[in-house]
């Protein structure tokens, strides 16, 4: 059974022969965008709030619109993630399949009758994204090239896609990093899209509690907080994880010492070329016990375990960076029978959803804190003011948040964040990264009371 040939608009499609009869303004103003390629319009790029429906009410339904209107048609989906095809777009194809039932629909693929198709993949082969043109006609088999979660595909897929010759291209996401081809469709190259932000408010099946938690918890300055909700990339000059003002601005309203709450100690590891740092949780009061420098290592872990003993801590409630010379160090602290916690910043974040590593947690969840009014450090000096408001923020190819090596900053002429790992180290480890309540945990609860509410906690 052949395909029968739409004459409706995307959106009209979407309502007549789809009942899709709930769909938000956004949501038409993209279909409708789309659809007038066929007139010459330009491509769309549009850059959605985190859970706003763009793959489901948009891509799906745009991909069986063209299919229906161009049964010969081509259609070629990528993304930077084969799950976000596999588990999310083709799912939502599927829930319409009983309405094409001469189609073919497989995992990763749709077939026509005609011999028209859908395909998805995802790659960072820009080979496999070339060679898609017509075979009959731009009228009779169009390509349709489509990049959900565009901030995820690699520019060289896209400069591959430019080589072909298509008739509709979308390209669709939420913010993130400020550089590549999704980043310059809403910028340097803009005037050849139509674009769209689509932030969160514009979605009402978004709880608003889940803004405000979101607001809560990040802030509106956090880059995740602006690509969830407002739809917002992160430009370069808005890239420092905390910025000298923020930071002022914390100093100055900084709560009052409460050093009865949990202890934990956070030691940075140097070379000869940077600093030795510990620094001390006591409650919500932070300080550098001491900054030096020592080429000889050996040396180095004697007087971390002499200066932890001298401040009465446990060798479970203290951290170390574990990283690179971080193993031969505290190695050597264990030996001194002083086995402190190990460190390693480039494992997976508690919290994979949001970011990289943890480090890049760390000096998130540190700042966050510190701004919050949650930290007092007293009167910090000038050198760990700058090193807490001179590291940058990146996107990973993935689209998760992270920090930027030392060796960028290094090269760039900033000095290596020592203190500022030690001090971000002393506010998030602890019973954050162990899950054990402490009495920290508690008393900032509803409840404000619990029978497994300690003071200080031990190590993993």
């Amino acid at each position: 059974m052949k395909t029968q040939k739409t004459i409706l608009s995307p959106s009209e499609f979407a309502w007549f022969q789809l009942g899709e009869k709930s769909l938000y303004d956004w949501q038409i103003e993209g279909l409708e965008a789309v659809g007038l390629q066929e007139q010459g319009g330009p491509p769309v790029a549009i850059a959605a709030a985190n859970g706003s429906g763009k793959t489901a009410k948009l891509i799906a339904l745009l991909i069986l619109w063209f299919l229906s209107k161009f049964p010969r048609g081509q259609v070629v989906v990528t993304s930077g993630s084969f799950r976000q095809i596999e588990k999310q777009l083709w799912p939502a194809l599927r829930v319409h399949q009983r309405k094409f039932p001469a189609w073919t629909f497989l995992q990763t693929e749709i077939k026509t009758p005609e011999g028209g198709f859908a395909i998805g993949f995802s790659t960072d082969d820009p080979g496999r994204a070339e060679g898609w043109h017509p075979k009959i006609g731009p009228t009779e088999d169009p390509v349709f090239i489509i990049a959900d979660e565009a901030k995820t595909v690699p520019d060289g897929v896209f400069e591959a896609f430019d080589r072909c010759t298509r008739l509709f291209q979308l390209w669709v996401s939420s913010p993130g990093k400020p550089w590549g081809q999704f980043y310059e469709a809403f910028h340097a190259m803009r005037k050849f899209f139509w674009t769209r932000k689509v932030r969160s408010e514009e979605c009402p099946h978004i709880d608003p509690a889940k803004r405000a938690r979101d607001l809560e918890k990040y802030g509106p300055d956090h880059p995740l907080y602006r690509s969830m909700h407002d739809a917002e990339f992160t430009e370069d000059a808005e890239r420092l994880v905390l910025s000298p003002d923020r930071l002022t601005k914390a100093l100055e309203g900084q709560p009052q010492p409460e050093t009865n709450g949990e202890v934990v100690a956070f030691c940075d590891f140097a070379a000869g070329r940077d600093e030795n740092v510990l620094a001390i949780r006591r409650g919500n009061t932070v300080r550098i016990k001491k900054a030096w420098t020592e080429k000889d290592t050996m040396q180095a872990a004697r007087e971390f375990v002499h200066l932890c003993k001298e401040e009465g801590l446990h060798a479970s409630q203290v951290w170390g960076d574990a990283d690179g010379l971080g193993t031969a160090m505290i190695d050597a602290m264990a030996e001194m029978d002083f086995p402190i916690n190990r460190f390693h910043g480039g494992t997976p974040s508690t919290e994979p959803d949001e970011y990289q590593n943890l480090i890049g947690e760390v000096w998130f969840v540190g700042c966050r804190e510190i701004e919050r009014g949650r930290i007092n450090l007293g009167v910090l000096d000038p050198e760990s003011f700058k090193q807490l408001t001179t590291r940058k923020s990146e996107w990973s190819e993935n689209g998760k948040l992270r920090v930027e090596s030392k060796d960028k900053m290094r090269a760039e002429g900033r000095h290596s964040p020592d203190r500022g790992d030690a001090i971000l180290g002393a506010i998030v480890c602890g019973a954050r990264l162990t899950g054990v309540v402490s009495a920290d945990e508690v008393a900032a609860s509803e409840i404000g009371e619990s029978p497994f509410g300690g003071g200080h906690v031990g190590g993993w």
